[in-house]
């Protein structure tokens, strides 16, 4: 998990119009709704939520997520697993009330002395058994709905595949699931093929390209096209796109302040509700709403599921739901069960890629930004308002226009 941790498109729609009775058309209402659904069953929306983000449970609308991954569990000396004093059972008692299924995640990006040296210790061959015997234990007596490894780098060692193998028949014995996180463009030379078809899916974490490790290079730590890299590449390991779940960032990185530091999406709302909609403010890089709803709707086209990490780093205020990025991700799911009105930051123009003209919408002030928040284009009209993008470099912009009186919003792919 990201260094933080220790601190639209819309869908294509078919549009048609039908002439029934009321109760004809409620009854075709009820099966096109169920038919939605049922087409998402099988997508998975999971959120991490770290111990230190417990105190935030209430806040979260946890009924998003299909899987909360607990995030993290370490043995101490006796193989037994804690969670730093902060009790899982409210975590687990809401995921389930909520619909959610609980995982407890294992390790972490950091481990303290302590932990690598208990990891190390219970990893061995002799201490398996025993080791594991702990954690399916720990599972059922908190009602988890399976287990989600996070060893990641130095901390992956001969030990693990063996370990995966042997936790997943003590898992599958309780019909218990097993997931991973790992990296979005690296496979750990010790995983091997028969562990890596071990896991129910993985959680890819397509973040931290870079970071406070790498301050002499700025820039967006999550870009889009990242995101199809890291996809094809987990493609060419032999990982059918029905086992990985892309991974979304919901912090970002300040490259302006020394040493370079983390924030949660939040903070940029809270500065300025205008902040949602962009990918970068200064030095401050991020992914905005228009970017995490490409990235779901790339993550419903090529994969089975999207991961966010982490859930406690998304607005929470019910006043500013709008800007909610959890939200962003439900509405690309189910774009058809949402109200118009319960949506309207989302600006739909045309043609989308565009290399020429575009026709945009709406009745007022029009704003153009770049991928760095710049400015390039603001004008102004009464009515829809034809824009020549021809002179634009090819690349990704927001683009913001007034309709109904309120500001709405959509992502422009430049070619």
């Amino acid at each position: 998990m990201p260094y933080i941790s220790r601190l639209i498109f819309p869908s294509r729609n078919v549009q048609f119009i039908l002439l029934f009775s009321m109760k004809q058309i409620a009854v075709l209402f009820l099966l096109f709704g169920a038919g939605l659904l049922a087409a998402q069953t099988n997508f998975r929306v999971v959120g991490y939520l770290p111990t230190y983000q417990f105190a935030l449970l209430d806040d979260i609308q946890l009924q998003s997520c299909t899987h909360v991954n607990i995030a993290f569990a370490n043995p101490d000396a006796q193989g037994q697993l804690t969670t730093e004093g902060y009790p899982i059972g409210p975590v687990v008692a809401r995921a389930h009330q909520q619909g959610a299924k609980a995982l407890l995640s294992l390790a972490g990006g950091y481990l303290t002395p302590e932990w690598e040296a208990a990891w190390n210790l219970h990893l061995q061959a002799a201490n398996r058994p025993a080791f594991i015997q702990k954690i399916v234990q720990y599972a059922l007596n908190h009602q988890l709905d399976g287990v989600d490894v996070d060893l990641e780098w130095q901390y992956v060692n001969d030990q693990y595949s063996p370990f995966v193998l042997e936790l997943k028949t003590a898992l599958v014995a309780q019909d218990l699931l097993l997931t991973a996180a790992l990296p979005g463009g690296y496979r750990y030379p010790q995983i091997s093929a028969a562990a890596l078809a071990a896991f129910d899916w993985i959680n890819l974490m397509v973040y931290d390209l870079t970071g406070p490790w790498d301050p002499a290079h700025p820039g967006p730590h999550s870009p889009y096209d990242w995101s199809e890299q890291c996809i094809q590449y987990w493609k060419n390991q032999g990982v059918p796109g029905s086992r990985l779940t892309l991974g979304v960032p919901f912090y970002g990185y300040d490259f302006g302040s020394s040493p370079v530091g983390s924030f949660a999406y939040r903070n940029m709302v809270d500065l300025s509700a205008d902040y949602a909609w962009l990918d970068q403010v200064g030095q401050r890089f991020y992914n905005g709403i228009p970017t995490i709803r490409a990235k779901t709707q790339l993550a419903l086209d090529e994969v089975s599921g999207i991961m966010i990490w982490a859930l406690g780093h998304d607005v929470l205020e019910p006043s500013q739901n709008a800007y909610s990025l959890l939200r962003a991700i439900d509405e690309v799911l189910h774009p058809a069960l949402a109200a118009p009105e319960a949506r309207p930051e989302t600006l739909r123009f045309s043609p989308n890629p565009a290399a020429g003209q575009l026709r945009i919408p709406g009745e007022g002030p029009l704003r153009l930004y770049d991928p760095t928040g710049r400015l390039m284009v603001s004008a102004n009209a009464a009515g829809a308002l034809v824009l020549d993008v021809s002179d634009l470099p090819a690349g990704w912009y927001v683009v913001q226009r007034q309709v109904d009186g309120q500001w709405h919003s959509g992502r422009l792919l430049k070619q």
